[in-house]
């Protein structure tokens, strides 16, 4: 039970790490032109030197200081990471594995709300992280590095491969998936390795799918509404490993 607790505050310190790595490379998309989600709250958050999650929390959700609703984003994150840890620490306990999953999955909840937020998945975070992958692959025994060298090299084509097939279907209506998506499938499957890959494709294509639904049903473009598939993935892939024999 220590473990878990601890592993759930180490989380939760984690969280706050990653909402700055969020802000920061956030600052840097909308300097490239991308589009701005909204305004948050102006004032400096937190205030109370607390976790975001507790700050939230204590001031109900609103900013002391004008009264407007304080950004969802940063407990969010806190909590999410804090789950993680314990997810972690209950799939492998003290296992010198959680040095490679825990980047890896911080890397994912970062590239999950970057993606909601501006349609984004930067190379900076994808690429070195394919990189990692295979490198933690040839260093720990439990790993394989030819399943993580195909996993990696197959992901990227297999989605490269059904978004040129749906550009052709749409007549170039609407683009398919992304090369970001691509990217971020090859850094799934680098350090989860090939076996993953058919079921992250299938979980996230489920839930995809059915958030396609609903986006295309409220959505003025029907159909052809565009909506984030990243976070998708980045779920698949927490099942996988969570589930996974």
């Amino acid at each position: 039970m220590i473990g878990y607790i601890l592993a759930g505050l180490g989380g939760l310190a984690v969280g706050s790490f990653l909402n700055l790595i969020i802000t920061s490379l956030s600052q840097k998309q909308l300097l490239l032109g991308g589009a701005a989600p909204g305004q948050d709250c102006p004032h400096p958050w937190p205030r109370r030197y607390l976790p975001a999650l507790l700050d939230y929390v204590w001031s109900r959700g609103q900013c002391p200081v004008c009264g407007s609703p304080l950004p969802w984003r940063y407990p969010a994150v806190e909590l999410a990471a804090a789950l993680l840890g314990v997810a972690l620490w209950w799939r492998f306990p003290a296992s010198p594995l959680l040095v490679v999953y825990a980047p890896f999955f911080a890397a994912l909840l970062v590239l999950s709300v970057l993606d909601l937020r501006y349609y984004w998945l930067p190379d900076l975070i994808t690429l070195p992280g394919i990189t990692l992958g295979l490198a933690a692959a040839l260093i720990f025994p439990q790993l394989n590095f030819l399943s993580a060298l195909f996993g990696a090299s197959l992901s990227y084509a297999f989605f490269r491969l059904v978004s040129w097939i749906y550009e052709k279907a749409t007549r170039g209506r609407r683009p398919g998936l992304g090369r970001g998506d691509a990217k971020l499938l090859a850094f799934i499957g680098a350090v989860l390795g090939l076996p993953a890959l058919p079921w992250i494709l299938f979980g996230s294509a489920v839930l995809g799918s059915l958030a396609g639904l609903a986006v295309a049903w409220r959505s003025t473009e029907g159909r052809f509404a565009s909506f984030p598939y990243g976070p998708f993935l980045a779920v698949g892939a927490l099942l996988f490993f969570c589930f996974r024999s």
